[in-house]
C-alpha cells in the first residue's frame, strides 16, 4: 500500500507513470511502482531539481516534485497527520478546496500563494534552501502535491485512521529506499 499511494501521488501529479517502462535495470526498481516511477524521472539518480539533460519530459518538474514529496509527507506528520493538514487550509479561508482533496470528486486546484499562507514564509524558505531552488518553485510543487496526497489518503472520501498509518509507512519506505 505505501508504494502504491507514492506512485499514484507521483502519477497523479505528472500525467500518469510515464516512468514504468524505464524501471528495468533501475537501482530503485525494489520499490516497484514507486522504482520505476522515482528512477525514470530521476534518469535512475539523483539531478538538480532544475537541471536534466533534457531527454526526460520530467526531469525537472519530475525531480523537483519526487524531491519534495517526502518533505511534504513530513510537514503533514508534525501537523497533525492528514486531520491536522485539512484543519490548517480551513483556518486560512481554503476549507471548501481541502474539503475537495477529501470528496470523491475533482480536487479544486490550490495555488502557491495559499501554500504560503498555510506554511508560512520561513518554513517555505527552510524547504527552498533545503533543496536549493526558489521559495516559489517549493510552493507551486507542494500546491500539486498537497492535494493530490490527501486525495490518495482518503480514496473513500472520509479521513480514516488508516490514511495516517498510510502516509507513515509511505514516508518510510521512502526514507528506506533512500537512505535518509
Amino acid at each position: 500500500m505505501a508504494n502504491d499511494l507514492l506512485s499514484q501521488v507521483l502519477g497523479s501529479v505528472l500525467g500518469g507513470n510515464t516512468a514504468s517502462s524505464q524501471a528495468q535495470d533501475n537501482p530503485l526498481g525494489g520499490l516497484g511502482g514507486l522504482g520505476g516511477m522515482l528512477g525514470g524521472m530521476l534518469g535512475g539518480r539523483a539531478q538538480p531539481a532544475g537541471g536534466g539533460d533534457g531527454d526526460s519530459p520530467l526531469a525537472g518538474k519530475g525531480a523537483l516534485l519526487a524531491m519534495l514529496l517526502p518533505l511534504a509527507m513530513q510537514w503533514v506528520q508534525r501537523n497533525g497527520g492528514v486531520g491536522g493538514l485539512l484543519d490548517r487550509f480551513k483556518q486560512q479561508g481554503y476549507g471548501q478546496q481541502a474539503a475537495s482533496w477529501v470528496s470523491t470528486g475533482e480536487n479544486e486546484p490550490l495555488s502557491a500563494e495559499a501554500v504560503n499562507e498555510v506554511m508560512g514564509g520561513d518554513e517555505l524558505s527552510q524547504l527552498s534552501q533545503q533543496l536549493g531552488v526558489p521559495t516559489d518553485q517549493v510552493a507551486g510543487g507542494l500546491a500539486e502535491l498537497l492535494p493530490q496526497l490527501v486525495n490518495q489518503l482518503t480514496p473513500a472520501g472520509e479521513v480514516t485512521p488508516d490514511a495516517d498509518a498510510t502516509l507513515t509507512s509511505s514516508l518510510s519506505a521512502l526514507t528506506q529506499a533512500f537512505g535518509r
